[in-house]
């Protein structure tokens, strides 16, 4: 069984990956689909085998995340150079495990970015986000599992998009006004990670310890553009840009503080195709 749902998950964030083409995403939070243990809405201790039994086909989990991208690189036409982009995201998270293999979610939340590039080699272009909306969808499953190592093997396919307002816009330290300026980015990315779960006996309680590494492949629709009033005939934009570097690696670990906890502490760092932090917890109900 556990076979058969690892080979259709794997279908499945296959066929999203070429099918879709979408800043950050963070693949933990958690990573491992059974942590948390215990439900924060119905404990255990109420109904014993009717909850473990309820609690091995789905599970409810709502999460925060805070996403911080320090630099991710871009690539455009031969106009544009040093082109990059930056900013945060502050995003909360719902998903649905189904028999700890596989979790749809969807993602909610504000972004505030800002980017900066060099146009015709001359002009210096600096534009600031205001917060906007930003969401997004996804879906992680256990690929392969290898019990006697406790080692997994998780795919995860997610798409972000926000469209903020443009809030400041500079040129070669000259500020601009511009209404009808766009400011709007599309990312997707899928991820290959493997982790193991440790659990550290200690003398009142025992703490689930999930470290994890993989490797990411993403791409971005970056499309900021803007007119300036003293200058009408040059188009300032970033034409449609894309990641610089497509291929990414990370690592992680996510942490629950007991076996009896509904709550689950998480970190991960990303690095290559950008500089990301992401700080977030989840909580099973």
């Amino acid at each position: 069984m556990k076979k058969i749902v690892g080979l259709s998950s794997l279908s499945f964030l296959i066929l999203f990956g070429y099918c879709s083409l979408a800043l950050a995403a963070t693949v933990g939070n958690p990573l491992d689909l059974d942590l948390p243990n215990r439900s924060a809405a119905l404990r255990q201790e109420i109904i014993e085998g009717a909850l473990d039994e309820a609690e091995q086909v789905i599970k409810i989990k709502a999460g925060l995340d805070l996403e911080f991208v320090f630099d991710k690189d871009l690539d455009s036409s031969s106009e544009i150079s040093k082109a990059e982009i930056s900013g945060t995201y502050y995003m909360a998270k719902l998903g649905i495990t189904v028999f700890n293999r596989i979790e749809p979610f969807i993602k909610v939340g504000v972004s505030n970015l800002e980017s900066e590039w060099m146009q015709s080699g001359i002009s210096k272009i600096k534009v600031e986000a205001d917060d906007g909306l930003a969401w997004g969808f996804g879906v992680k499953g256990t690929i392969w599992e290898w019990s006697s190592l406790g080692i997994r093997l998780t795919g995860d396919w997610q798409f972000i998009n926000t469209e903020p307002d443009a809030e400041e816009i500079d040129r070669d330290g000259t500020s601009i006004t511009d209404s009808g300026a766009d400011f709007n980015i599309e990312e997707w990315q899928a991820s290959l990670v493997l982790s193991k779960k440790y659990i550290l006996p200690l003398q009142w309680q025992d703490i689930y310890i999930v470290p994890y590494t993989g490797f990411t492949f993403s791409d971005s629709k970056v499309d900021i553009k803007f007119t300036d009033p003293n200058n009408p005939g040059t188009d300032y934009s970033l034409y449609d840009a894309n990641n610089k570097n497509r291929y990414g690696f990370l690592i992680g670990c996510d942490i629950s503080p007991s076996s009896s906890s509904s709550f689950i502490y998480s970190m991960e760092i990303r690095l290559i195709n950008e500089l990301a932090l992401t700080l977030g917890g989840t909580l099973k109900f």
